[in-house]
């Protein structure tokens, strides 16, 4: 018997075959011949299986033979594949559009990823104007307001300790009033309000140096008013630590002839200026470099906020691809899905439809015919009667369950010859 293999149920009836069709002499005719193969070997159930299988080959190639039902009963399954290949051509179609799309972002996502590298170098060629120097500006002008910044805390703590608290003593100079190493230490010592009066002081020149950045940033004569009152009240604080300072000293070595210490005896002394621009002179430097390292960051961060716009920009475009691949991933599904079904019709179209109910059915009336003889003519006894009928029908079954078509309830099969 030529080798099968089972594709698939078909879930529709069709039309049964013309040689193969239900009329009544049709059935009368596989009865008879199952009788007359049966009286021929006297029921022998060797024979049985033998017949069953050449009933089954005969069946089977009128049914290859019939091209004409073959190709009716096949035609839903050739219109299923025309639709599948439009639309699977059609996915294809969408899939490269969808690709085309991810490799323009992409594109563009380069191309962002390359400006950032070069509005470094050229800033010009984006619209920015900056200085080419201002990274160099930055770093020099912060590493010159870092020692600044030192110097202003010692000097103001050492000077306020000693121009408010401090009880100088005979060998006190002028550099020992000005700068006091234990400042800190007898500040602490004397009480809180003193260590923070001493310690946050310096603040105040830097926020001096920070308003004065901050009223250079807008134009008007107003903004130059304010400037120039925070010199004068800066310059006023100085001298009354000078003046205080200076005082100390001057006390010091005063004898029982000497004049008491006065602002004009103040103001042609060389100390008390000595006292005034050590500090004046320290916090207006660090306020015009305070100003000046400020610049140059604003054009870096011209260029920083470009490079963020980039970044930005890439996320987006990141964030497209991420949906255009959750597309594309579902359209290639579809796309499998498609030709797998495809290839199933290709197999259902290269193979041939098998009538399962008629080759059952025109099977039983052969089978008929053949227990009908032994029941009626075959001259055994009765046990040996019953026992032979048994096997027949275990035979008849197991005819049927080799095919896979014993309890088959759809109408039809499909069958594909073995490679």
């Amino acid at each position: 018997m030529t080798s099968l293999k089972k594709l698939t149920v078909l879930k529709n009836s069709s039309n049964n075959f013309k040689e193969v069709s239900n009329s009544t002499d049709h059935e009368m005719s596989y009865h008879n011949r199952g009788f007359g193969n049966s009286k021929g070997a006297q029921g022998n159930v060797s024979n049985l299986k033998a017949s069953l299988n050449a009933l089954f080959q005969s069946y089977e190639k009128k049914c290859k033979e019939a091209e004409e039902e073959q190709q009716k009963l096949k035609q839903p399954y050739l219109t299923e594949k025309k639709g599948k290949t439009t639309a699977l051509n059609t996915k294809f179609e969408d899939l490269g559009k969808l690709e085309g799309q991810v490799g323009v972002y992409e594109e563009r996502i380069e191309k962002l990823k390359q400006d950032k590298i070069n509005i470094k170098r050229h800033p010009e060629n984006y619209g920015v104007e900056v200085d080419s120097r201002a990274s160099v500006k930055f770093w020099i002008g912060l590493s010159l307001i870092i020692p600044l910044t030192l110097y202003i805390f010692i000097f103001y703590i050492s000077t306020s300790f000693s121009g408010f608290f401090r009880t100088f003593d005979p060998s006190t100079d002028l550099f020992g009033g000005m700068f006091y190493p234990k400042a800190l230490s007898e500040a602490w010592e004397a009480g809180i309000l003193e260590f923070g009066f001493i310690v946050f002081i310096p603040f105040v020149f830097f926020g001096l140096g920070y308003l004065i950045h901050m009223f250079q940033q807008k134009s008007g004569i107003m903004n130059y008013f304010k400037i120039g009152m925070l010199f004068i009240v800066t310059f006023l604080f100085d001298a009354i630590l000078a003046y205080l300072i200076e005082e100390k000293l001057y006390d010091l070595n005063k004898s029982l002839t000497d004049p008491p210490f006065s602002v004009s005896y103040a103001l042609e002394s060389p100390g008390f200026w000595v006292i005034i621009f050590a500090g004046f002179i320290s916090y207006i430097i660090w306020g015009l470099v305070f100003d000046f390292i400020m610049h140059e960051h604003a054009d870096r961060d011209k260029i920083k906020i470009h490079i963020s716009s980039f970044n930005k920009e890439i996320q987006n475009q990141q964030k497209l691809i991420e949906k255009l691949n959750i597309q594309i991933d579902a359209i290639r599904n579809q796309i499998h899905e498609l030709e797998v079904r495809i290839s199933e019709l290709d197999s259902i179209i290269e193979g041939y439809i098998f009538p399962i109910k008629d080759y059952q059915y025109l099977a039983s009336k052969y089978f008929e015919g053949w227990i009908y003889y032994i029941s009626s003519n075959l001259p055994i006894g009765q046990e040996q009667k019953n026992n032979l009928l048994e096997n027949c029908h275990e035979v008849y079954e197991g005819h049927l369950l080799d095919l896979n078509i014993s309890n088959g309830t759809a109408p039809n099969q499909i069958f594909k010859k073995s490679s």
